[in-house]
Formats: structure tokens, C-alpha cells, sequence
């Protein structure tokens, strides 16, 4: 049982030691004398067991199982803080306000305001200031759907892991961990759906589970739909050309935009002491049958002409994927973890551009293969050592054909095989040092061109120091590589308008990354919890947009050859003023320039607010971003932010949830900035959309639960889809 109390003792009661168990149930008791003792093991909800051991050298105890108590208690009421720092991570005791008030795990995870830990449950996204966190459910890595669907009340825990150094967690950028109650029988239906007010956009989604026994059937399908009028853009232009200049100025005249998607998933698992199996199947269907701009061309030359311009895209995607994972439990020290993902996308991009005289057409189908096997291995001899080594295989095989303006067909062969061994050692309570070694194979190769084959060392070390139980400090060093994506490998052209084309470029080189960190992490009081971050990142070979000239053609393409540093500075405080009014507070600096180039650099400072207050039933949530202005590694472009504010009133019943909420409502004409220069070309554009302010929306869920009380799980359903079509945007 995770977190139960582990007691000691001589056969008449005499105290000897105590520990409480980790999240998987282990503890480890030390420096014991041979002997007959007592084992006391107790947690709450159930029964006090009491297993009668001898001890006369190292001993493995085999797996003990606690029964459900009958004893119903009254209500208590428990004061003191709910943040508990451990020696490797955050422990986070959901509060009865935290969980009355959330309907899911993005919900709880909101309202439990961690510090550093951004939490967008809009588009269910979970950043830590080290990166975007990676969510477990006991262990089992999750993803969005499924932690969605978790019921708040059946969360005992969370574990925040902002620099994971033990278990399944190693290497990832943070992890989330939710310790949730295991039923084995029942099942449940939920429904949810949110709907926006001042344009078109829905999403709606079904789930259901069913239990028996050590077996587990789930099933989630959804959609979702927006249809509003596009993007409105007011952009001017000056491009060089070899014997003349020109100046061009772009308005909006007309825009829309329509978009839905459709998935469904099947998923089976088996589960028992000693492993963990499944199964999944997913279908995801992505359709875009508009997406339109006409634009107003008013060019400042001799002749002064005016043009229109009707830019006509769609495309339809269609992803089937299936899944296999386990993790199996060998021993108190060892652990095996393995899966294999595979998929095939059947992507259609269309584009027809029309000015003037000009008219471009192109059309493009893509067949894209997926697949990736996966293998790890922990050997956790003692408390204080562990070493987690696993290996891994990535690959993509694209065909597309082009038709229309430039005619083409192109194939992509691509993988990446990874190999990592993170060895971690703890010295006492106090030092924790992590040193994680690997190397990466990269290959890809597009048809009728060489072979691009590299091998690249990869390292995570830290090395952690708990200046007390409350407050810990950590600094690290990180270098690895990144592929370029897929889109861009390739030898393509497609014009973009009279005057410039895109083209791919399969040439691109790894772009290889180092990070040096400082992090602080502390519990100042029960009601306040503080995160501080400084970072160095380097990136060497950052792939971003390059303008050349080629004839009377300016080249819209990609190049690898320039260097993109960011200084960062973090810090994150969280409060809990009552039991009904919580806060967080964030700050960041960023500094951010390309040392090749002196004009390139830029300095940022945002801040972020988040309140909850909780009444009754009602949870009232307002939250406050400031402007931003930041430089775009891969694009080399300024680009500046509004101000982003919304507000929210929720009421929660015993099964179900409704939600009114606003997103700045008082803004008008928000703008979103983007310029730069490339001496050839240069552009200052705005950017403003009715999807930017005074938009509202409603959200609805029901749960229904049969049988007996199961747990809630969530849909893992992957909607998102790769593809290698170069497309102009």
C-alpha cells in the first residue's frame, strides 16, 4: 500500500524503527540486529497487519496485502500543510476544497497551485520550469485523456518530481505522478463537452470502463469543431530583388476557417502484482475543408497597382495507431518496462493561390509510417542506488507525391536509436548525485540523395543537496541533439506568390543543445511554497528560416549553420491564504539572442497570476498573464504578445459539473506582432482575430458509475498527426 506506516518492533512492543513506504508500496529498514520481531503495517482505510519475522541477515519480505476497515469515521478535520517535501520529490495532499471542486486531473492539479507548475487545462498542457512535465497515473506513464478522466476524489496523492533521479521518472523534464485508489469491479459512463460563445468551437467527449477482476476494458471517442472568420492581417512587406525593390502592403478583405475532428479508442489491460499489460487500438480523423484568406495587395512601385489576393487551402488527415505496453515487476530490484507504438497516417493537403494573373496550384498525398519499440531495465540494489538503462528505436518512413505548380514525389526514410544509463547515488539525506551517459544514432536518408548518418553523446548530471527536510538546491548540465522535423527534409518548391517561393531543404544538420541549471525548491511555511530557476541553454545548429535570392525569386527555405542562446530566470511562488482562497504567482526573465548577429537578441520580463476562491459549491478562478516579447528561434522573428486574462464560475455536484467562464472580456483588437528582417526580405505584420477577445464559453460533465465503485481512467488517445508535407502558411 503506498504510504503506509511501517513499524518495528521486539516481540513485547518495544519500538526498534519506523519507515513509511514509497509510492509503490516499498520501504527499506537498515542497520537491523538478529533477532524475532514484530512487523506492524497500517494505513489508513485499512485493516493494522502484524507479520511475526526473523532476522539473521538481508531479507527480502514477500508482497503483503492490507484488508479494507469497515470502521467508518466521522468527519475530521485536518490542519497543516499539504506540501510535503521529500528527498526526491513534492508530495501534495489533495485537500477536500482541491477536490470537491474538480471534475479530473487537470482540474485537481489546477487547483492544488504547485509552484513552477503551469497548468493549462484548456488545451491540457502541464509545464514545469525545467519543461513540459510528463503525467503518470501509479507509475504508468498517461496521457491527456486519460488524466482528464481521473475522478478527483479517488486521487490520495501527487508527486511533483520537478528533477525526477529514481524509477520510471528518470529523464524526464518533470513528472507528475497521481497515486489513485485500484478498484477491481464495476464501471462508469462520463460525458463532457464545453461550448464557446462569440464563435464557433465545441468539443464533446465520451468515456466508459468496465472492471472485473484483475481485467480492465475502457473505450473513449470524441470531436470537435471550430468555424469562425479567420485570422485578419495587416503586413508590410519590402523584398530586393536583383534590379528593382519592392514594397508591398497586404490587408484582409475576407477570412474563414472551419476545421473538425473525430477519434475513438479501445483500450484492454491486465493487471496483477507482478505486471502491468495492455493493449490499445485509435482511430483519429482530422479534417480541414476551409481555410481561406483574401487579401488587398497594394504595391508601391512606379505603377502603384492594386491586386487581390484568394489564398484556398484544406487538408485531411487520417491516423490508425495500435499499442502494446508492459511492466513487470521481477523483484523487489529489478523492473522491466517495454512497449511498441505503431501507426499509419494518410494525410491530403490541397492549396490554390490566385493573384492577378498568377495562379498556383498544389495538391499532395502522403502515406506515413510509424513505429517505435521500447525497453528499460531499474536495478534498485539498495536505497541509495539505482541505475535505469533503456534503449529505444524511432522510426518514419513518408512517401508523398506533389502535383500541380512543381511536380515531385519524395520519400523519407528516417530513425533515431537512443541508448541511456542514468546511475543514481545518494549519500545520506543530504546529496544526490545523477549521472546519465547515452548516445543517440541518427539516420535518415530522402530517395536519390545520401545517406545522413551521425552518432551523438548525450548526458543528464546533477547533482541535488537538502539543506533541510523543508528546502532543496540542485545544479545540472544537459547535452543532447534534435532531429530536424520532417517537412523540412526535403527538395521541394511550391510558390508562396509572384514574387517567393518555399522550398525543403534535406541537407539540415542535428541541432545539438547544452543546458546548464540552478534550481531552488522550498516549503517557506504551511501556507507558502516557493521555485526558483536560472538557466543557461545553448543551441548549435538551430534549423531556422533563410531568405536567398535565386534569379528574379526570393527562396523562402531552412538553414542549420547559426546558434540560438536563451538566459533564464525563474521564480514561482505559491500561496495558500485559507482553506478557500489559493495563489500562484510567477515571474520570468528571458534573455535571447543569436551571438552571431548582433541585432538579434531581445530581452523579456512576464509575469503570471492565478486565484481560486472557493465557496460552498462554487469555485471562482481568475487568472492574468502579461505581454510578452520574445525572439523565435526558428523563425529569427520578434514577436509580441497581448495581455491574456480570463475569469471562471463553477458549480460542483455529487456526479456532475457546469462551468461559465470568459477570456478577455474588456480586450478589443488584440494584436499579435511579427517582424523581421533577412536583408532580402522584410516583413512587419499584425495579426488580429475575433478568436482573440471577449470570448466566453460552457462547460458540462457527468459521470455515472455502476457495479461497484471503479476508478476512473482516462483515454490516452495520441489526436494529433505527423506528416512530412511541406505546406506554405
Amino acid at each position: 500500500m503506498p504510504y503506509s506506516t511501517i513499524q518495528l518492533t521486539l516481540t513485547d512492543s518495544t519500538f526498534v524503527k519506523g519507515e513509511v513506504a514509497d509510492s509503490l508500496g516499498n520501504f527499506l529498514l537498515k542497520d537491523i540486529q538478529e533477532g524475532n520481531y514484530l512487523l506492524r503495517i497500517s494505513a489508513m482505510g485499512y485493516k493494522t497487519q502484524i507479520e511475526s519475522i526473523n532476522i539473521n541477515g538481508d531479507k527480502v519480505l514477500p508482497p503483503c496485502i492490507l484488508k479494507e476497515s469497515e470502521v467508518v469515521l466521522n468527519d475530521v478535520v485536518i490542519t497543516g500543510s499539504s506540501f510535503i517535501q521529500k528527498k526526491d520529490h513534492l508530495l501534495v495532499i489533495p485537500d477536500k476544497q482541491s477536490q470537491k471542486h474538480a471534475f479530473g486531473g487537470y482540474d485537481l492539479l489546477y487547483n492544488l497551485m504547485i509552484p513552477g507548475l503551469q497548468v493549462n487545462r484548456k488545451d491540457k498542457k502541464v509545464t514545469a520550469i525545467t519543461g513540459e512535465a510528463t503525467l503518470y497515473i501509479n507509475g504508468v506513464k498517461a496521457d491527456v485523456r486519460e488524466v482528464e478522466n481521473l475522478k478527483p476524489k479517488d486521487i490520495e496523492r501527487v508527486e511533483y518530481y520537478t528533477l525526477p533521479v529514481t524509477g520510471p521518472f528518470v529523464g524526464d523534464n518533470a513528472a507528475i505522478n497521481y497515486i489513485t485508489k485500484v478498484y477491481r469491479t464495476g464501471g462508469y459512463v462520463t460525458l463532457d463537452g464545453i461550448q464557446n460563445i462569440g464563435y464557433t468551437k465545441g468539443d464533446y467527449n465520451l468515456g466508459a470502463k468496465v472492471s472485473d477482476k484483475n481485467m480492465t476494458y475502457t473505450f473513449f471517442a470524441g470531436a470537435n469543431m471550430r468555424k469562425h472568420g479567420g485570422v485578419k492581417l495587416e503586413k508590410q512587406e519590402s523584398m530586393v530583388l536583383p534590379n528593382e525593390r519592392v514594397d508591398r502592403s497586404t490587408r484582409s478583405d475576407n477570412a474563414a476557417y472551419k476545421n473538425n475532428q473525430q477519434y475513438a479508442q479501445f483500450k484492454m489491460s491486465h493487471d496483477t502484482e507482478k505486471h502491468h499489460l495492455s493493449a490499445s487500438a485509435a482511430f483519429v480523423r482530422d479534417d480541414t475543408p476551409l481555410d481561406q484568406e483574401c487579401e488587398i495587395l497594394r504595391y508601391n512601385q512606379d505603377d502603384a497597382r492594386i491586386d487581390q489576393s484568394d489564398n484556398l487551402s484544406f487538408h485531411n488527415d487520417k491516423k490508425y495507431s495500435a499499442s502494446l505496453n508492459g511492466l513487470f515487476h521481477i523483484s523487489d530490484v529489478h523492473e522491466i518496462k517495454a512497449y511498441l507504438t505503431g501507426s499509419y497516417s494518410n494525410n491530403h493537403y490541397n492549396r490554390n493561390y490566385t493573384e492577378g494573373d498568377l495562379t498556383s496550384i498544389t495538391e499532395s498525398k502522403e502515406d506515413l509510417f510509424e513505429f517505435e519499440p521500447y525497453i528499460a531495465y531499474t536495478f534498485q540494489p539498495d536505497a541509495s542506488n539505482s541505475l535505469y538503462s533503456r534503449i529505444w528505436h524511432a522510426h518514419k518512413i513518408s512517401s508523398v507525391s506533389y502535383q500541380g505548380d512543381y511536380d515531385s514525389w519524395q520519400h523519407l526514410w528516417n530513425g533515431e536509436t537512443v541508448l541511456l544509463v542514468d546511475y543514481t547515488h545518494q549519500i545520506k539525506d543530504k546529496f544526490t548525485f545523477m549521472f546519465g551517459p547515452g548516445i543517440s544514432w541518427q539516420n535518415y536518408k530522402l530517395h536519390g540523395d545520401k545517406l545522413y548518418s551521425k552518432f551523438f553523446f548525450r548526458t543528464n548530471t546533477w547533482i541535488r543537496y537538502n539543506i533541510d527536510s523543508k528546502q532543496w538546491f540542485a545544479g545540472g548540465f544537459s547535452m543532447g541533439n534534435n532531429q530536424p522535423g520532417i517537412n523540412y527534409l526535403n527538395d521541394v518548391n511550391q510558390t508562396i506568390d509572384g514574387y517567393k517561393i518555399l522550398r525543403g531543404n534535406p541537407d539540415l544538420d542535428n541541432t545539438r543543445y547544452m543546458g546548464y541549471s540552478l534550481i531552488y525548491e522550498g516549503v517557506w511555511h504551511k501556507y507558502v511554497n516557493l521555485q526558483g530557476r536560472v538557466e543557461f541553454n545553448k543551441n548549435v545548429h538551430q534549423i531556422y528560416n533563410d531568405y536567398f535570392l535565386e534569379g528574379n525569386k526570393i527562396v523562402n527555405s531552412y538553414a542549420s549553420e547559426g546558434t540560438f542562446n536563451t538566459v533564464t530566470a525563474n521564480l514561482n511562488i505559491s500561496s495558500r491564504f485559507s482553506d478557500n482562497l489559493r495563489t500562484n504567482i510567477g515571474i520570468s526573465y528571458n534573455y535571447m539572442y543569436v551571438p552571431e548577429t548582433a541585432a538579434l537578441s531581445r530581452h523579456n520580463i512576464v509575469g503570471s497570476l492565478d486565484v481560486n476562491y472557493f465557496i460552498r459549491s462554487f469555485a471562482i478562478n481568475a487568472y492574468l498573464s502579461t505581454p510578452e516579447k520574445v525572439l523565435d528561434p526558428e523563425t529569427r522573428a520578434f514577436v509580441d504578445r497581448p495581455l491574456s486574462y480570463g475569469f471562471s464560475v463553477r458549480y460542483s455536484g455529487k456526479n456532475w459539473m457546469a462551468e461559465v467562464g470568459t477570456e478577455n472580456p474588456f480586450s478589443k483588437q488584440l494584436r499579435y506582432r511579427e517582424y523581421a528582417d533577412y536583408d532580402v526580405y522584410r516583413y512587419d505584420q499584425v495579426r488580429t482575430s475575433r478568436i482573440y477577445q471577449q470570448t466566453a464559453y460552457v462547460k458540462l460533465a457527468y459521470t455515472f458509475d455502476f457495479g461497484k465503485k471503479t476508478s476512473r481512467d482516462s483515454n490516452d488517445v495520441d489526436r494529433g498527426i505527423n506528416s512530412a508535407i511541406l505546406k506554405v502558411r
